[in-house]
């Protein structure tokens, strides 16, 4: 399966990661040695199940070295969205019959080859029009105990959301604006209603919505089935937004590496 890794975004100087990227990608913070970016291309080429890789982002590899080149790097495009969407675009330009598409954030430096083959394999036979990762409170802290992720409170459940996501062609096609319309209005309450319904975001607000119903919720506003891969290996989801989540991933990292990678 081919792959798009969105790797845009620059902190500014009031962002908490600046004393980091000093101006430069959040994608190029230094993963013990390796860009954060590095580690996750090393992750995807190691998998038996990834094909071609696109980073949407970079305009080339800003001196970082893989260990396959790289089919394409194409420009920041503004938005999550719309990196992801050029990535996409450009594949098919490429291959016109491609039907599966994965997607991933350049900031989960912690995953490996066989975490992405594992999550490949939860979801055959990729029958379904988008998959998605939700990592619960408890498998996460059992993990990195000091995560300190963001969780979005479910009926019976605490979630953070995944990093990797598989979209077949025809649902990037036909939703593309719905993606950007959500993404921008997920900080304003009265904007999501308008896009998933009052009642439905009553339910979510007052936490009446469990895991199942959010995504037949999903499915409904996508027009076709959507599966939640429900604890992969929290590696997924653990990405970086915080200081304290590089130097813990860092001492991740380095542990592992002590233990030959294990």
């Amino acid at each position: 399966m081919d792959c798009v890794i969105t790797a845009g975004g620059v902190p500014g100087p009031d962002d908490p990661l600046y004393s980091y990227t000093q101006g430069r990608p959040k994608a190029l913070i230094d993963m013990e040695g390796r860009t954060m970016l590095e580690r996750v291309v090393d992750a995807l080429q190691t998998a038996h199940g990834v094909d071609r890789i696109v980073i949407v982002g970079l305009e080339g590899d800003m001196g970082m070295q893989f260990q396959r080149p790289i089919d394409q790097f194409l420009p920041d495009h503004g938005s999550l969205v719309g990196n992801a969407a050029a990535g996409f675009h450009w594949l098919r330009e490429t291959n016109p019959k491609i039907e599966t598409v994965l997607f991933c954030s350049s900031d989960v430096p912690a995953i490996t080859g066989a975490i992405v083959d594992d999550f490949l394999e939860r979801c055959q036979p990729f029958d379904k029009l988008v998959y998605y990762i939700f990592v619960t409170k408890q498998a996460m802290e059992e993990r990195f105990p000091t995560s300190n992720r963001t969780y979005v409170k479910l009926k019976g459940a605490e979630i953070a959301g995944g990093d990797l996501a598989i979209g077949r062609a025809e649902m990037i096609d036909a939703n593309e604006e719905l993606f950007t319309a959500l993404t921008d209005a997920r900080k304003h309450a009265w904007k999501l209603a308008r896009h998933v319904g009052l009642w439905t975001l009553f339910k979510f607000l007052t936490r009446q919505m469990g895991i199942g119903e959010a995504q037949t919720t999903a499915g409904r506003a996508v027009n076709g089935e959507v599966e939640v891969v429900v604890d992969p290996p929290a590696e997924l989801a653990m990405d970086v937004d915080k200081p304290a989540q590089v130097e813990l991933l860092r001492a991740d990292l380095r542990r592992r590496e002590a233990q030959g990678g294990s």
